[in-house]
């Protein structure tokens, strides 16, 4: 069996590496594949290129990353590729669709929200008014870019003046407005990790850095082991169902009044804070996950 890695990276980040390592040390061969280098053809078959060779055969392939910054093209190319690589008989986890829901944050608590979990009233416009009115009205917003993670180029804004000014920049750079409701949560929000149905590990991220509101670990947030109540777990394997993930981080946090909100499911999440808090490495989890769907 051939188990393929895929990630935008010249050379495999640390996750990519150990999912790498434990394909090998289940005794299958494993693929490092920057998915810009791939490419697909139709005509008398369909066929898909990694560089100029055509790839016989791939059983499997765990998407890492589509890409951190790239065009509205690319996007849409990789998308179209990975789709492709389905419908052609290769396991691809997390299963293209649900990455695709998951990679568009609105899009994701929209579904979140209709299968009756609790997400921050959000709004992603276009229209400076409506966004401005928002921002009013809630007094303090979260805006962040609809595709992105890590807590990179997310804003706290309690100033509805300036919360316009910023609306008004990224407009005038052809992009969308995606603002959120700043929540009052305990000093620490909880990312859990599902793989297949199941809370593998769980950890409490808190806040470090004075001025700091995120709890990103890219943004000096501290993670430490965690077991959060059976509600939080629930909810985590909902998400990951709802989005037709088989493996995920979902953040969730307990607000100051009580209950819990999701923000946001990565579905292609870094694991090091996680592993050094809890001691679990995911990437055995997830190989011996797709090992399992690929033999269905």
């Amino acid at each position: 069996m051939r188990l393929a890695v895929v990630h935008d990276m010249k050379k495999p980040d640390l996750p990519s590496r150990e999912i790498l390592e434990t394909i090998k040390s289940r005794g299958f061969t494993p693929l490092f594949l920057r998915i810009s280098d791939l490419s697909s053809s139709v005509g008398d078959e369909t066929a898909i290129f990694y560089g100029k060779k055509s790839i016989s055969k791939v059983d499997g392939a765990i998407i890492r990353s589509l890409g951190a910054t790239i065009s509205v093209e690319q996007y849409v190319r990789r998308l179209t590729l990975l789709k492709e690589m389905e419908q052609m008989g290769v396991t691809v986890m997390n299963p293209v669709e649900g990455m695709a829901k998951a990679r568009d944050k609105y899009r994701a608590l929209s579904v979140l929200s209709k299968a009756g979990l609790r997400v921050p009233r959000t709004i992603v416009t276009e229209d400076l008014g409506l966004a401005y009115n928002f921002a009013a009205a809630l007094g303090r917003v979260v805006v962040k870019p609809l595709i992105g993670s890590r807590g990179y180029g997310s804003v706290l804004i309690d100033n509805p003046e300036i919360a316009f000014r910023v609306f008004k920049t990224i407009l005038s750079f052809n992009q969308v407005i995606y603002a959120q409701e700043y929540i009052d949560k305990k000093a620490y929000d909880v990312r859990v990790f599902v793989v297949d149905g199941e809370v593998l590990a769980s950890i409490q991220r808190f806040i470090t850095k004075p001025g700091e509101w995120r709890t990103n670990i890219a943004q000096g947030g501290k993670a430490k082991a965690y077991n959060p109540p059976d509600e939080v777990k629930e909810m985590a394997i909902k998400a990951c169902e709802g989005l037709g993930l088989w493996y995920a981080g979902v953040d969730i946090a307990e607000t100051e009044e009580g209950g819990y909100v999701i923000f946001e499911v990565n579905a292609a999440p870094d694991w090091q804070g996680l592993a050094e808090a809890t001691g679990v490495r995911p990437a055995e989890a997830i190989v011996d996950t797709i090992i399992r769907k690929c033999k269905c």
